[in-house]
């Protein structure tokens, strides 16, 4: 697989996330409807998180976002779990159009680079290089772009019910 697909297809992905975040207000991005377990805020923060860790973190090292995203924003956290204010949800936007600038700008040879130790996923799965990484952060974006897409949906027909 050429790694040019790789990262035309991480920016359709990306498209879809801003453009499901488009005209969402902060109050909204914070309702957790009922039989989830998070919010839209959460959704966002985590995936430009995991995003960050897939393309940039575990490769080489590098990352741009301050270590308290981990805090609000990683596997097992929660809204709830907040004990102080969050980044802004545009904020969050603001860094996933930036991160975006970002991983287009990536080579061609970043993705060949091996990692310096495989990463290892509970389901079994062993990722061995950049690239193997940057396939999951696409499918991860797009699985959590869906619950934000059904969020939105939800907590629009509640504001407007109410």
């Amino acid at each position: 697989m050429k790694n040019e697909f790789v990262i035309n297809q991480f920016a359709i992905a990306r498209n879809r996330l801003l453009s499901a975040l488009e005209n969402v207000t902060e109050e909204a991005a914070s309702q957790k409807p009922e039989g989830f377990n998070n919010n839209i805020h959460w959704h966002a923060g985590h995936i430009l998180l995991v995003t960050e860790k897939f393309f940039f973190k575990v490769p080489s090292g590098a990352s741009e976002l301050p270590d308290l995203y981990d805090e609000y924003f990683a596997n097992g956290t929660k809204p709830e779990d907040w004990k102080s204010e969050p980044p802004s949800l545009q904020e969050i936007i603001e860094r996933l159009t930036s991160q975006a600038k970002r991983i287009k700008e990536i080579g061609d040879a970043n993705l060949e680079r091996e990692l310096g130790s495989p990463l290892h996923f509970k389901s079994g799965l062993k990722m061995d290089t950049a690239g193997e990484l940057a396939n999951m952060a696409i499918y991860h974006e797009g699985v959590h772009t869906g619950y934000i897409y059904a969020m939105k949906r939800l907590v629009t027909k509640q504001t407007t019910n109410a």
